[in-house]
């Protein structure tokens, strides 16, 4: 019989972790379905969490990418210095919640991990109507940058599908559910589609096996998303 990671917080079996792991390792990307990895009320609890957060609007990310995305940052990753959290005790319960040790245990099987995952950056992204994410590389952010795993945080919008390009010839499109988490590979370009209608909004984190300092080396912009 399968050995439930959480019973009470509806946490996957490890079958089910495996077959998201296999699923990952085949085709980069995988959608982990609602009321798995967060419950209703982590979503309520990182909504509520989040409006203590100041909100900024980027143009540029780290590659000069073009983006129009509003974001809220919880913990950052300079170039040159290992990840701290925000200013504010917002910031630190966000990164609490991530690091929950059934959380943390479902992901780590996910990712397929031999040793924990540690989370580099993590940041809330609002996109009104309008709003996109140009193709970027995460990798170019962070060259330790492994997996980025988004919690979807809205219900009705229109717009806005992630597309990962994992060849030149080939895209896959996602649009995951209200409360689902997609998990995607750090190599592999991607954007995510102009907004039409509604708003949507999700939670972002880079996860890595390495906890020291940003090596990358800044060349031009000093934009970030």
């Amino acid at each position: 019989m399968a050995r439930a990671v959480n019973d009470k917080s509806g946490l996957l079996s490890e079958e089910a972790l495996t077959k998201y792991r296999i699923e990952l390792l085949v085709k980069g990307t995988v959608v982990i379905g609602p009321q798995t990895l967060f419950t209703q009320d982590d979503l309520a609890r990182i909504d509520q969490l989040q409006t203590e957060i100041p909100e900024e609007q980027v143009q540029e990310g780290d590659a000069g990418d073009s983006h129009n995305v509003f974001v809220k940052r919880v913990r950052v990753d300079p170039p040159g210095r290992p990840p701290s959290n925000t200013n504010g005790t917002a910031p630190r319960q966000i990164i609490e919640l991530l690091e929950k040790k059934d959380r943390s245990f479902a992901l780590k099987k996910v990712l397929g991990a031999s040793s924990d995952y540690v989370i580099r950056r993590c940041q809330m992204h609002r996109m009104p109507p309008g709003s996109f994410v140009g193709i970027h590389l995460d990798a170019e952010s962070d060259p330790d940058f492994e997996y980025s795993v988004i919690v979807q945080l809205a219900r009705e919008f229109e717009g806005g599908e992630f597309v990962v390009y994992p060849s030149a010839y080939e895209q896959q499109v996602f649009r995951p559910p209200f409360g689902g988490v997609l998990v995607t590979t750090c190599k592999v370009r991607h954007e995510v589609k102009p907004v039409r209608a509604g708003e949507r909004r999700s939670l972002v984190y880079f996860c890595s096996r390495r906890s020291g300092a940003n090596r990358r080396i800044i060349e031009g912009s000093t934009g970030s998303l």
